[in-house]
């Protein structure tokens, strides 16, 4: 790779000096088209691992496996399945299978009203119904309390690799800042629970964070 780069950096150079006489923009446009081409190249080896360590997991018959297909499918970097419906029902067959991942960012969706389990990386707030939020919580909890995070295929720097989050995070500054509960008479009320932040955001602080897990290529 990086007798690769060298020679993408040369070419970068060659590009550049052969075009100083037709003004500037050429060779910086030639550069950045080398190095989104790098980049993609990375990207595209990256998701090539991705995909075949959630085949190594599937073939073990580990639920892990299909808890990762689901995930991303939901992230979009696996397009098998889009409808909304058909991600959450490959939520649900990991979760039926023993995966804690999966019940965990199903308990979520409850709680959030999402449209598809997982969206980790997406600002989230309580469904409307508070009943739906309450009863999204009361299954999330004790969940969490026998495994805090879920993991995430990710590529990252150009690397694959396995990433942990916290889901307690996604809770407790909800009850900090404040959420909305929506009157009979039109208006709404903000809320918020210092007890349960606190409550929250002490599992939060409690969930380690696993040592990175980088995915040989």
């Amino acid at each position: 790779m990086h007798n690769i780069r060298s020679l993408m950096a040369t070419g970068a150079l060659a590009v550049l000096l052969a075009s100083t006489t037709a003004g500037c923009m050429a060779p910086v446009q030639a550069v950045n088209a080398i190095e989104q081409s790098a980049a993609r190249h990375d990207l595209d080896q990256g998701i090539a691992v991705l995909r075949a360590h959630i085949r190594t997991l599937q073939d073990k018959g580990d639920p892990l496996g299909d808890y990762f297909y689901a995930l991303g499918n939901s992230d979009g970097w696996i397009t098998d399945v889009t409808d909304p419906k058909a991600i959450t029902a490959l939520f649900e067959k990991a979760a039926a299978r023993g995966s804690m991942d999966a019940k965990i960012l199903l308990a979520l969706q409850v709680a959030m009203n999402q449209t598809i389990p997982g969206q980790l990386d997406r600002y989230k707030v309580p469904s409307r119904d508070l009943t739906q939020w309450e009863q999204g919580l009361a299954r999330l909890l004790p969940l969490l309390q026998q495994q805090c995070n879920v993991r995430r295929l990710v590529i990252d720097m150009g690397k694959p690799r396995v990433k942990y989050y916290s889901i307690a995070y996604e809770v407790w500054p909800v009850f900090r800042d404040g959420y909305y509960r929506y009157n009979s008479d039109g208006s709404r009320t903000l809320l918020r629970d210092p007890v349960r932040q606190k409550a929250w955001e002490s599992l939060d602080n409690q969930c380690p964070t696993p040592q990175e897990e980088w995915l040989d290529r």
